[in-house]
C-alpha cells in the first residue's frame, strides 16, 4: 500500500474523528511557511485541490510576517477547503493573485520569477500522476528554469525539480522531508472510513460481471444449514459481483434458495470431506469463506487442510473452521492468504491460550502467517506487524448470525487485488459494526443478523462521504 493512499485514508479517518480538513490544511500551510520564511520574495503556484489549498495557506502565513508573496493560481472547480482559502486570499490586499489559464502566459511568468527568492509548487500533489496537461506542463518548465529555491508540497508535480519536497505525515518520495500536521495516532490505530477506502475496489465504467469479485462460501452440514446463505448474501451486499455456495448434498437440498446466489452441490452428504476439495478448487472464485455451519467432524478437518494446501487465493476461516484448524497446519500451509475471525472462545480453542493482550495476538498472527480479527466489544485486527482496533458495533450484535455476515463482508473485500488482507479485515470489521449501529438507531437491541445485512450498503455509502 503506497503512502499516497495511506495519507488520504488517514485524512479520512481524522475527519471521522472530528478533525476537519481545514485544520489539517492550516497546519500544513504553516509547516510550508516555516521552510520558506528565510526568503523575502516568494511565488506560490497553487492548484485546485487540497495540495493547492496548502499552498494558499502558506501564502497567507508568509504574507502575515511581512514577506512579499504572489500567488499564481489555476482556475476551475476547487475542493471545499481550497475554495475557502482561495476566497480568503482574494480579500487580502498584500497578496497579488494571477490566474493561469493558458500556456501562453508561461513565458511572461518565467521572466517574473527572476524577482523571487523562493518558489512553492502546490499545483498537483497526489491528484494526478504521469504526463501533465497545459498549462501545468508549461508552468513546471518555467519553474525549472528559475534559479529560485524550489519547495514542492507533499509530492512534486511530474517533472518538477524541487530542492526540497515537504511531505506530510508520511514521505511521498524517497528524499522527502516529513512534517507532522496533527493527524492523531488514533487515525492510524482506530478503524474508520479511510480503511474502507483502502479496501473497497474503485468502481469504473468499463467492467464486466465478475470483475468486482466472485466469493465462494463453503459451509453447511446436517445440523446447520442457513449460515452460508447469510454469508453469501452479505458478500453481494458488500459489492461482490457473484456469490457461490458449495455445500454437502443433504444441506444444499434443504437450504433456502435465494435467486441472487449460485449453488453448487458437493459429493459429500452431511459433512465436508476432503474428497470435495478437488471440485471446490475447480470452481471460479477470487476469495473463499469457509466454516459457516460446517460442523466439527474429523473428516472436515482433513478437508480444510487439503483446501489450504491447494490454493493461494484469499481464505477467510470463520466459525466451525476455527475449531478444526491447528496452529501447526496454519504455520505450514498459509501463504499469507488467510484471515481468521475468532471470538475469544474460538481463539482459545485454536491457540490454546486466552488473548490476553495485543502483543500476544500480533505474535500469533506472525507465527501463523495470517491476519487475525479477534471479535470482541472492541475488535482487534493484526497481520503480525500492524494492529488496528475497531470500535463500531453494539451489544445488540450478540444475536446469532452476525459473525456470518461479517465473514461475507470480508470475503467480498478480500477479492480486491489492490488492497491487503489486513485492510480487508479492518474494513470488514468497521462496516459490520457500523451496519449494526444503524440497526441500533432504529430498533435498539431488537434486530437480527438479516437486519444487519440489509444495512451493509448504507454503511458503505456513509463511508463514501469521507472519500
Amino acid at each position: 500500500m503506497d503512502n499516497l493512499k495511506l495519507t488520504r485514508a488517514l485524512d479520512m479517518n481524522s475527519s471521522y474523528l472530528g478533525i476537519e480538513g481545514l485544520l489539517l490544511m492550516e497546519n500544513a500551510g504553516k509547516e510550508i511557511s516555516l521552510k520558506a520564511d528565510k526568503y523575502d520574495k516568494i511565488a506560490v503556484f497553487a492548484g485546485l485541490g487540497n495540495n493547492g489549498g496548502d499552498g494558499l495557506v502558506a501564502a497567507r502565513q508568509l504574507s502575515s510576517i511581512g514577506k512579499k508573496v504572489k500567488v499564481y493560481s489555476l482556475k476551475g472547480e476547487r475542493t471545499k477547503e481550497n475554495q475557502i482559502n482561495h476566497d480568503i486570499i482574494e480579500k487580502l490586499d498584500y497578496i497579488d493573485v494571477e490566474y493561469v489559464t493558458d500556456s501562453s502566459q508561461c513565458d511572461e511568468i518565467s521572466k517574473e520569477l527572476t524577482e523571487y527568492d523562493c518558489i512553492i509548487e502546490a499545483l498537483i500533489g497526489a491528484g494526478i500522476r504521469g504526463e501533465l496537461r497545459q498549462p501545468v506542463k508549461g508552468l513546471v518548465e518555467a519553474l525549472n528554469h528559475a534559479k529560485s529555491h524550489k519547495i514542492a508540497v507533499d509530492l512534486p508535480a511530474f517533472g518538477f525539480k524541487a530542492d526540497l519536497v515537504l511531505s506530510f505525515h508520511l514521505p511521498k518520495t524517497q528524499k522527502a522531508e516529513v512534517a507532522q500536521i496533527s493527524i492523531p495516532r488514533e487515525a492510524e490505530l482506530i478503524c474508520g472510513p479511510g480503511d474502507v477506502y483502502l479496501a473497497a475496489p474503485a468502481r469504473v465504467q468499463e467492467k464486466h460481471k465478475g470483475d468486482y469479485g466472485r466469493v465462494l462460501v463453503v459451509g453447511a452440514s446436517r445440523e446447520y444449514i442457513g449460515a452460508p446463505v447469510l454469508t453469501a448474501y452479505s458478500a453481494l451486499k458488500s459489492g461482490a459481483d457473484l456469490s457461490i455456495i458449495a455445500a454437502p448434498s443433504y444441506a444444499l437440498e434443504l437450504m433456502e434458495k435465494n435467486p441472487n446466489l449460485i449453488y453448487t452441490k458437493l459429493d459429500s452428504k452431511y459433512y465436508l470431506d476432503k474428497s470435495d476439495v478437488e471440485k471446490i478448487l475447480e470452481l471460479n472464485f477470487d476469495s473463499i469463506v469457509v466454516g459457516n455451519g460446517l460442523g466439527t467432524e474429523k473428516q472436515s478437518a482433513d478437508a480444510l487442510k487439503k483446501l489450504l494446501k491447494g490454493t493461494d487465493k484469499p481464505i477467510v476461516f470463520d466459525a466451525d473452521a476455527l475449531k478444526l484448524l491447528t496452529p501447526g497446519v496454519l504455520k505450514r500451509y498459509s501463504r499469507g492468504n488467510v484471515i481468521l475471525t475468532p471470538h475469544r472462545a474460538e481463539y482459545e480453542t485454536l491457540f490454546g491460550v486466552k488473548p490476553k493482550d495485543y502483543d500476544t495476538l500480533k505474535d500469533k498472527a506472525h507465527e501463523t502467517n495470517t491476519v487475525i480479527l479477534l471479535k470482541a466489544p472492541v475488535d482487534v485486527i493484526s497481520d503480525g506487524s500492524q494492529l488496528k482496533l475497531n470500535k463500531t458495533g453494539n451489544v445488540g450484535m450478540t444475536v446469532g448470525g452476525t459473525g456470518d455476515v461479517l465473514a461475507g463482508i470480508i470475503g467480498a473485500l478480500a477479492c480486491n487485488r489492490n488492497t491487503t488482507l489486513f485492510y480487508a479485515a479492518a474494513a470488514g470489521s468497521f462496516i459490520s459494526g457500523l451496519a449494526g449501529d444503524l440497526c441500533w438507531e432504529e430498533n435498539k437491541y431488537y434486530y437480527t443478523a438479516t437486519d444487519v445485512m440489509e444495512k451493509i450498503p448504507n454503511a458503505f455509502i456513509y463511508c463514501e462521504k469521507y472519500y
